[in-house]
């Protein structure tokens, strides 16, 4: 892809700091933590904010961006709650987010895989780009890929604008996928990813991996996107779809009139997510308060036979339970075929995260 010329030399970035590594310091002991917020005699934002952007335009001097900046919270990603989900959502629907050309949200690690299926459906129909940033070091270590990550976003920011019609974000342009992680792994590559099929670390590690995940590469000094990746959209195989306001604010009813907005969400704990285990005691596990079940299999689609016995309590209560993954079609195994027999819903082509986001947001 050639060379971006742009209209105007100034970028607009909404840039929403939630915590995190990438928002982390580090103390005289060594140890990584959060600023001290504002009301606690701290800097607004914190101080892992200037370093953010210091260490961008370092790397891209030559980027003149305009910058807002917003605080909804301020967490440590493996305190990550539905609360907090909610304050994002509230923090992205204060906003015109029409009025910018991307808009930059810093997470730590540990939770990013959920946040980021939560934002893939938060998002939907958004004609603006919305970057996921992390890092798996604190930005003032020298090994940090947290300014490089950023700098990839910027970039692709720039090149997603003109894909979509340049400033008037043409919608016939636009697909289902909004929101994008760009992640340097240990392997030294720079990867995209769809927010949607991201999936978590595995423990020990700092590599994230989805599975539709293209390398970026650079061209001309610009890191480019991926031949093909605006023509693809996915969705997931027998979930309830999302009934909550569709994103679209008509004053009128005429299309001319018709501005996407952040749609307005409240979270519930009442999805229930289980993963097969030896020895797990289906009766313990009480239903009260559940709307649905999110239930994992074996890699071979099964689970343990005493899932029917719990199958029969969720039909009873008549609580779904959904089994993932499972595909009716392709099963091998007489457990599977039990599974749903006993009234297990088949759930395939879809990330753990996010089907038990979408869960979360279906009413």
């Amino acid at each position: 892809m050639s060379s971006i010329t742009e209209k105007r030399s100034s970028f607009r970035i909404l840039l929403i700091l939630t915590g995190g590594t990438i928002g982390t310091v580090i103390g005289e002991d060594g140890l990584r933590r959060l600023p001290v917020p504002e009301d606690e005699g701290g800097a607004s934002g914190g101080d892992a904010e200037p370093l953010l952007l210091a260490a961008l335009k370092s790397r891209a001097p030559e980027l003149s961006l305009d910058v807002t900046v917003r605080v909804p919270y301020q967490v440590l990603s493996e305190h990550m709650t539905l609360s907090h989900l909610e304050k994002l959502a509230e923090c992205l629907g204060s906003e015109d987010v029409t009025e910018y050309d991307g808009i930059f949200i810093t997470h730590g690690s540990d939770t990013l895989a959920y946040t980021a299926a939560f934002l893939s459906e938060l998002m939907k129909g958004c004609l603006v780009p919305v970057f996921l940033l992390a890092t798996q070091r604190p930005l003032e270590d020298p090994e940090s890929n947290g300014a490089e990550n950023t700098l990839a976003a910027v970039q692709l920011m720039q090149e997603f604008r003109m894909m979509r019609g340049g400033e008037e974000r043409d919608s016939e342009n636009m697909t289902a996928d909004s929101v994008y992680v760009p992640y340097r792994n240990s392997d030294g590559i720079m990867y995209l990813h769809r927010a949607g099929e991201l999936r978590q670390c595995r423990p020990g590690t700092d590599d994230f991996f989805s599975d539709g995940m293209k390398v970026l590469e650079k061209k001309e000094g610009r890191y480019v996107v991926p031949e093909g990746w605006m023509a693809r959209s996915t969705d997931m195989e027998g979930c309830p779809a999302e009934e909550t306001d569709n994103g679209f604010d008509v004053s009128d009813g005429s299309t001319e009139e018709c501005k996407w907005r952040v749609p307005h969400i409240s979270l519930a704990p009442d999805v229930l997510l289980l993963h097969p285990y030896v020895g797990i005691r289906y009766d313990s596990i009480s239903l009260e308060g559940v709307r649905a079940v999110l239930h994992t299999l074996y890699h071979s689609s099964t689970a343990p036979k005493e899932l029917t016995g719990f199958l029969d309590r969720c039909r009873e209560a008549q609580v779904p339970c959904y089994i993932l993954p499972c595909d009716p079609e392709d099963c091998h195994y007489e457990t599977t075929m039990e599974l749903l027999e006993h009234g297990a819903v088949p759930l395939s082509g879809v990330t753990e995260e996010s089907a038990y986001m979408k869960l979360l947001m279906s009413f």
